[in-house]
């Protein structure tokens, strides 16, 4: 499945700028060397050729670097397109970042200003354009798994991760975020220490994430945000690998890895808002200002699912240039290669998407604040495209092995009704999980705050139908706000002592769950908040807390669960029953069992109490085929005499997951 835009840029240098005036000023190459002696400055950038591109389609401006004189010798150039600001800013003349960049280097810029973009790095080789890293190096596609190799969508685990939040260093008394694809890397494979694990002796030989076994990682976005030192939702070259976190080479490597242990790769990506060049190079096709008056009547200027009463319902840019989507344009069109009426925003982020999945073998995306991108006709054009794509790389695989999930924290479900979406982030779960763990409700009553939580379909406002289709976290990424913050410090705060207990508590629940778990890194060893939340996206994980017994206990007791929910097909179904509710107890005792016929069943036990069951024993009824002799509680690796099925006491705080599946 090809790009039209992307083979053409095999052998020219292009630009598309739709909707140009025929009066425009002629878009020009501006192109040089960088000597790779550092450090590298304005004054060790040699530029040899500035020249215009020629229109050979409709807003399709094209050089062949063959053309150029004096001839190019093979090698590595630095160059950015140089043309008419049509933003607000009303800049002028000014040079840009080539919009499909695969690789950008700040190295230049970052010297000379804000306004100065990055160069756009490319070789030159035999006659034909070849992404490159910024040292030359010609970074290769990942390997593509065989299916296989895939997890389905009903048995993932995801780990959400900011990849620079892989390594901290130390600047005075305060931890800042040092990451990089390579230190992500070492998290999964014991033979590399990472850019910054060298010196730490306590993870320096483990490879943390593939002990803890999830099958899916999520990395914040990877693509390129100009800010340093946060997560990476400011996106400004889309087709390029973020600076500071590495190169294109190093990102393939961890991917080639991470398949290499049968896990995904799911990528953020961010499309309400942008930091990109189009907003120099055609302002009033790709973006929009929500508060302009020009946009007064324009509906495409409210966020979605709100009345449109007032400005706090208006999409918001979080610093950058909101994107248009309804706009339609006749011109050149990047993925066909014809003149046709086009939607700018829709067609350069489906481009985009088109080099991830090629190149990076992005198994899943997650696209952010959805509310904002306000349009669900480009989300369905985008998730349909991205499967598209998918299928022509892995041979039409079964739908189960991709996804598409969206964050929209009111959890509208015709997103996925109307088939935009595969999922959702299945906001409620986080409320009322940290509800339960404290013995309260968030939801009318407690028990049927405990049935929604465990069962997503219960859900009165939020019914999803399949697990699949609903996210859950008791933690993510956005830990500012009410009961948002990390598990550690929302249980210091309500002054649970026993963390370690509480802890294992939660997981028990999270992970046998109806629905795909996501936990954020730092969670399964319960890492903990060591900058104020305004500093949220600064305060990195701290891996070396792992190795603490009490922390390395609860690691244990997550990586055991996690295995159960990879392999235990009665996790993957939906089928949930509750089976004991002890109304002596206040309802705070209670027992299900998942899984579906023909499928060895799941029994979950939960004491939300403060105190241990009284005697020697605690019945529960309706146990299903209590006269087997074969069950065994996962958490603690021990087999159940038969005597003793559905009779065994509890403590305070305490669940016991009890099965009697093996893995074949």
């Amino acid at each position: 499945m090809s790009y039209d835009l992307l083979e053409r840029r095999k052998s020219k240098f292009v630009l598309w700028i739709p909707g140009q005036a025929p009066n425009a000023r002629t878009p020009q190459l501006v192109l040089g060397t960088l000597d790779p002696s550092p450090p590298a400055t304005v004054s060790t950038y040699n530029q040899i050729f500035r020249g215009p591109l020629t229109s050979t389609i409709k807003d399709l401006w094209e050089l062949d670097p063959i053309d150029i004189n004096p001839s190019l010798a093979g090698g590595t150039y630095h160059y950015w397109f140089e043309v008419q600001d049509t933003s607000p800013e009303n800049l002028g003349i000014v040079q840009v970042t080539d919009p499909i960049a695969y690789n950008v280097d700040y190295r230049i810029s970052r010297l000379t200003g804000d306004k100065k973009q990055p160069a756009s790095v490319i070789k030159f080789r035999d006659g034909k354009l070849w992404p490159c890293d910024r040292d030359g190096h010609e970074p290769r596609q990942v390997t593509v798994p065989g299916p296989r190799d895939i997890p389905d969508n009903n048995h993932l685990v995801i780990y959400e991760l900011p990849a620079s939040w892989a390594r901290y260093s130390t600047v005075g008394n305060v931890e800042m975020d040092t990451g990089t694809f390579t230190d992500v890397q070492a998290l999964f494979d014991s033979g590399s220490s990472g850019d910054h694990f060298r010196s730490v002796a306590s993870v320096a030989k483990q490879a943390i994430l593939s002990e803890l076994g999830v099958n899916a990682l999520e990395l914040l976005p990877a693509a390129d945000a100009r800010p340093t030192g946060q997560w990476g939702y400011a996106t400004a070259n889309y087709f390029a690998t973020d600076f500071d976190l590495g190169t294109a080479t190093s990102l393939a490597k961890l991917v080639d890895v991470i398949h290499t242990k049968n896990v995904r790769f799911f990528t953020d990506v961010v499309m309400a808002f942008g930091h990109d060049p189009y907003v120099y190079i055609a302002y009033d096709q790709f973006h929009i200002d929500p508060k302009s008056p020009k946009e007064f009547g324009n509906n495409e200027r409210w966020q979605s699912h709100t009345p449109h009463t007032d400005d706090n319902q208006l999409r918001d840019g979080y610093g950058g240039r909101s994107w248009r989507y309804v706009q339609s344009t006749n011109t050149y069109d990047p993925e066909s290669g014809i003149v046709k009426d086009v939607h700018p925003s829709w067609a350069f982020h489906k481009g985009h998407v088109h080099r991830w999945m090629s190149d990076f073998g992005v198994g899943g995306l997650r696209l952010d604040s959805v509310n904002n991108i306000a349009n669900y006709d480009f989300v369905r054009s985008y998730k349909e495209h991205a499967l598209s794509v998918y299928q022509s790389i892995h041979g039409n695989p079964p739908g189960s092995k991709f996804l598409v999930i969206g964050e929209e924290l009111s959890c509208p479900l015709d997103l996925i009704q109307t088939g935009c979406l595969n999922a959702l982030w299945n906001e409620p779960f986080q409320a009322r999980i940290r509800a339960v763990i404290l013995g309260e409700s968030s939801d009318n009553d407690f028990e049927s705050t405990v049935r929604q939580m465990v069962d997503c379909r219960g859900d009165p406002n939020h019914p999803f139908w399949d697990g699949a289709q609903a996210i859950n976290y008791i933690t993510s990424h956005d830990t500012e706000g009410y009961r948002k913050e990390r598990l550690y410090n929302f249980l210091s705060s309500n002054r649970v002592f026993d963390m370690e207990r509480r802890a294992k508590f939660a997981f028990a629940l999270f992970m046998t769950a109806v629905g795909i778990p996501m936990i954020f890194a730092g969670e399964e060893f319960l890492d903990q908040q060591d900058r104020d939340t305004s500093d949220k996206q600064i305060d990195p994980v701290n891996y070396e807390r792992k190795s603490e017994d009490w922390r390395s206990r609860i690691f244990n007791y997550v990586s055991t669960l996690i295995y159960l929910r990879k392999f235990c097909p009665a996790l993957g179904d939906n089928d949930t029953d509750f089976i004991h509710v002890d109304s002596s107890r206040g309802g705070k005792i209670m027992a299900w069992k998942r899984g579906a016929p023909g499928h060895e069943p799941v029994v979950v036990v939960a004491n939300f109490t403060d105190y241990d069951t009284p005697g020697s024993e605690y019945f529960v009824p309706n146990w299903p085929e209590r006269e087997r002799g074969d069950w065994r509680e996962v958490t603690q690796g021990r087999n159940v005499p038969a005597e003793w099925v559905g009779r065994e006491p509890l403590m305070h705080w305490e669940v016991k997951v009890y099965t009697y599946w093996k893995e074949a």
